[in-house]
């Protein structure tokens, strides 16, 4: 078996102050850390075009990018559920950027909500900027358009996640070939800086839904493993997350497009949208412990140090031998049992020195 956890690795400037913390409320993973060989994996966002946990889960999907993309341009394709090989795919994600003093940062997509409803009305808003454009557009959840661009547009992918730990400046896509996507995205802007769904959410002390931040460019492919499996804290403590039973849902307008138009569609022939949840798969395997993962994203240690007994009683129904895979903001760590020696049955295995690598840079 095999377990993910993200958020396991804090960064490296927290991370030592919080072993004893560790130690004292997961006993159980510091117990694996010790016993399980520990494999370090560099997967920095600024080379992958994604963070960490999304390039493990590409990883465990199979997916290899070609030499003209990154890991992350893939994950275009696995949201939209584009597996024909010869379709470029882009995916636009509605997104809030602010101006601050070190300059404009996106936020993290987890840090806030989009309800089906604002979706729609943001889209119905701009619908019409594209009619003119040799650009197309569809949405395919709540949070994500499939677009439509010329053949030869191209820039650096960087997944929405990722971009949260960016600059903005350094990653603005500035390439010729997405002129015209510039000039789009900036009408849209315009019109979505006072629309009743902004005024309503800054009523409610929420960000604004006011850009899109553009990633993929990678051809469909065809995971080799299924989708993973999230286990929520509460699941955890209740161990009902032992079960694998399918999750599916309804299918969406966009599985449907997929499914009856193969070519790249002209704006015309898009004139209606759903903004509905994405499909899970219906058979899954490996699980995503998640209990971390949302205290981690927001930099609330004390939450995360209160998350920690969860975990540690979830691992207490796992065999000793499952495979854990944590990740930070630079990396991820793999461990994997010991290989069994003869001299073990005459002496305990030494103990891992996972201090060694718990605080390397992250």
């Amino acid at each position: 078996m095999h377990l993910l956890i993200p958020g396991a690795l804090p960064p490296s400037n927290i991370a030592k102050d919080l072993i004893p913390q560790v130690e004292q409320h997961c006993p159980l993973l510091v117990e694996r850390l010790k016993t399980l060989v520990a494999t370090v994996q560099e997967l920095a966002p600024e080379h992958t075009g994604c963070t960490p946990f999304e390039a493990v889960r590409l990883q465990h999907l199979g997916y290899s990018p070609p030499a003209a993309a990154n890991l992350g341009a893939g994950l275009a394709a696995l949201h939209a559920g584009v597996k024909n090989t010869s379709e470029t795919v882009w995916l636009a994600e509605l997104s809030a950027i602010s101006v601050g003093r070190e300059g404009a940062t996106i936020a993290h997509p987890a840090s806030f909500g989009i309800t089906p409803e604002e979706a729609d009305a943001l889209f119905d808003a701009v619908s019409g900027l594209w009619a003119d454009r040799a650009i197309s557009v569809l949405p395919i959840n709540a949070r994500q358009w499939r677009i439509w661009l010329d053949p030869n547009a191209s820039t650096r992918s960087l997944t929405p996640a990722a971009m949260a730990e960016m600059r903005l400046t350094d990653w603005w896509p500035q390439e010729d070939s997405l002129r015209e996507w510039r000039r789009l995205l900036n009408e849209i802007q315009m019109v979505w800086h006072d629309h009743p769904v902004n005024i309503a959410r800054a009523e409610r002390g929420e960000v604004p839904i006011n850009s899109l931040w553009l990633f993929g460019g990678a051809q469909g492919w065809s995971p080799t493993e299924v989708a993973l499996r999230p286990i929520l804290q509460s699941q955890a403590r209740t161990r009902a997350v032992g079960s694998t039973q399918a999750a599916s849902g309804p299918q969406t307008r966009a599985q449907s497009f997929h499914q009856t138009h193969q070519q790249m569609p002209t704006p015309s022939r898009i004139h209606t949208h759903s903004a509905v949840q994405p499909v899970t798969d219906k058979h899954v395997t490996t699980p995503v412990y998640e209990g971390l993962h949302t205290p981690y994203l927001q930099g609330d240690w004390a939450g995360w140090i209160a998350a920690l007994p969860a975990l540690s009683e979830y691992l207490g129904t796992l065999d000793p031998t499952t495979t854990l895979t944590l990740t930070g903001q630079q990396r991820a760590v793999v461990l994997t049992p010991a290989r069994k020696r003869w001299w073990h049955a005459l002496l305990a295995p030494r103990p891992q020195s996972w201090n060694t690598w718990w605080n390397l840079p992250n």
